[in-house]
This record gives structure tokens, sequence and C-alpha cells, in this order.
């Protein structure tokens, strides 16, 4: 990304004290260069949560260099994922601490809380409820209007148990698809699935199997295909919607490798994560292991890339404006508890 950036960037060496590297956009920006950096993936390095700065502005990859802004909304957050906007607030869970969180632009605060659940995703179900995937307990769970419990599955509808709920998408119908990613490890059988779970709840059922860690997933563009995060295949699949729900045989949809070129030090477990389709037609896509998101558009073409300081990007989210307002979610380490991250507003 660095080697590709037009030269009115210029990168330079900071104090020890500050972020370990600056990048002033002379002709994007004032001659004050608002809280100066971000962690590039030519630049791999783990940001200590205590140094982020309160925002700070990012140079990104589209057709040259535009400037766009960064917000920290939870600089202390502990393993973020699933971000969802709800009612004019933000919503994000904590799978680390196994809580859901709320920000309303000032402040952030514990909406709900599970032990051993190991939240990983929201989304709005039937009668304004939220559906939560509990990835550690391998159930999900139905929250009302007021945060409380109504229900739990942690079964499909023959009594097969499912492994690793991990995220979700609408069916455009009052149904859900979700991904249950099995065991996160390369050497692990592959075991990822996709299940759909009906309008009324009464109905789950595994539509798709032998997936290599199933995770972020979203009905395309024209609402006729159901793409899938084949993480640790380092993919995208695209499956064929049926009237009934279920999905027909997949195809590769795009390689990540053939998406955006890639970033030092990526290993087998770097893939993608979290993703979305926006108001604006384009893909989403949280590339866990390189800290940014691809941005891709209906014929499978890098529209930008915008980048984090977290290298273990989980997911993105649209506000209420659409994609020019996104929430990323973020570790700086993912092996290692407490498992550090943050919540980012970018806004463009």
């Amino acid at each position: 990304m660095l080697r590709n950036l037009q030269a009115s960037c210029e990168r330079r060496r900071v104090s020890r004290k500050q972020m370990p590297w600056r990048y002033d956009c002379a002709q994007q920006l004032p001659a004050r260069v608002l809280a100066g950096t971000t962690v590039w993936p030519e630049v791999p390095m783990r940001v200590p949560t205590r140094i982020l700065v309160p925002f700070f502005v990012l140079c990104l990859l589209r057709v040259g260099v535009a400037c766009a802004r960064v917000d920290v909304v939870d600089a202390q957050a502990s393993y973020p994922e699933g971000p969802m906007w709800d009612q004019g607030r933000l919503l994000y869970v904590e799978y680390a601490a196994g809580d859901i969180k709320t920000w309303d632009g000032k402040q952030s605060r514990i909406y709900w809380r599970r032990e051993h659940c190991g939240p990983n995703a929201l989304i709005h179900f039937r009668h304004d409820h939220i559906l939560v995937a509990c990835y550690d307990g391998n159930y999900l769970v139905e929250l009302d209007a007021q945060g409380k419990e109504v229900a739990t599955i942690s079964r499909d509808s023959s009594g097969k148990p499912f492994v690793g709920p991990n995220d979700f998408t609408a069916d455009g119908h009052g149904g859900i698809y979700f991904s249950a990613s099995g065991v996160y490890d390369i050497k692990a059988p592959i075991t990822g699935a996709v299940l759909h779970l009906s309008a009324d709840g009464r109905d789950t059922r595994e539509v798709a199997g032998t997936i290599h860690y199933s995770n972020g997933l979203t009905v395309s563009k024209d609402g006729r295909h159901l793409l899938v995060a084949e993480m640790l295949a380092g993919r995208i699949l695209s499956f064929p919607i049926q009237a009934d729900g279920t999905l027909g045989p997949r195809v590769v949809w795009a390689r990540l490798q053939d998406l955006a070129p890639a970033t030092p030090h990526e290993d087998a477990y770097n893939g993608p994560d979290g993703v979305k389709l926006g108001s604006d037609g384009n893909y989403y896509i949280a590339q866990n292991g390189s800290g940014r998101v691809l941005v891709v558009n209906e014929e499978k073409k890098l529209v930008r890339i915008i980048e984090v300081p977290t290298p273990y990007v989980t997911n993105v989210a649209s506000g209420p404006s659409g994609p020019d307002t996104l929430y990323i979610t973020g570790a700086f380490e993912q092996w290692k508890p407490p498992f550090p991250g943050a919540v980012y507003r970018w806004t463009q």
C-alpha cells in the first residue's frame, strides 16, 4: 500500500512517545495534521490502546490518494465484533468480555452480558428484537426491545447442534442466514456451515456445509445469491438462493489475493471476516490479519482500501447516512488475553 501512494503523502519518523508513523497529505490537509498516524500493512506493529488518540486522519487508496477521518469510538474494547446501527445508536459486541455495548455518540455503556456466551454478531429480528450469536456457547439468543432474553436456539430443526455461530445476514423476507464456523484451526476438519432461520423463528436448517471456517455473509445486490466468507481458504463463495431459502451449488466469487496486493506477514489465518453490502452497491470485506477493509464492486474490482490500526479487523457496518460513515471493529491481539481492540468511526 505505501509504495502505491502518491508523492503528496510523505512518510517520516516521529517521537516514540507518539504513534510510530505519521503521514502528512500536503495537498489534502491543512498544515497542521490532525492526530497523525495509522499502522499500514507494510509496517505491522501492535499499538497499545492507551496511546490511541481521539481521532486521526487517514490516507486511503481510491484512484490515487484521498483523506478520511477516523474517530476512536472505543479505545479499550475487548475483541470487538458485530457493529450494528440501531435507533440512533451503535451496538457492538465484546467477544472477550461477553457483552453487548451501546454508543450514543459520546460514551459507551454495557447493554447486555452473559457468561460463557462469547458474543460475535448482532442482527435485527422480528418485533424489533435482536439476535446474538454466542460463538463460545454454540447458540443464538433472542433479545426483546428492552434487552431481555426471550429465546435460545442451539440446534437445527433436525436436532443437530451447530458449532461456532459467527455472523448473520437478513434473507430479505424476514428470515436470517447465519454462519456456524466450526473450529478455528487450519488443521481441524472442515465443518463450517450456513444455516437458515425462518421468519417466525420456528425452523432452523442447514443449507450449506463443508466450508473452511464460514464467517461473514451477505445477500448479493440482486438478491439472488448468498456470498459467504470462507475465511481459512482466503476467499468468498457464492451460492444461488432458491425460492424456499435453500442454497444451490457454490462457486468461488473472489479470492482475496486477486482483489488486493498481499500485506507482509500474512499467515494461513489471514482471510475475509465480516462481509457487508453497502447501500452504494459495493461489498465491504473485513480482511482479518491485514488491518484493512476491502471495498469491492459487483464486477469484483477493488474500489478502495480502508486501513485502521488494528491488524485483526473483524467487521464493518454502515452508519445511518450510508457507507460515507462506517463503523469498523478490530483487535490488536487475537491470540492472547485480554485481546485488546478498538472500535472506529470512519467518515469520508
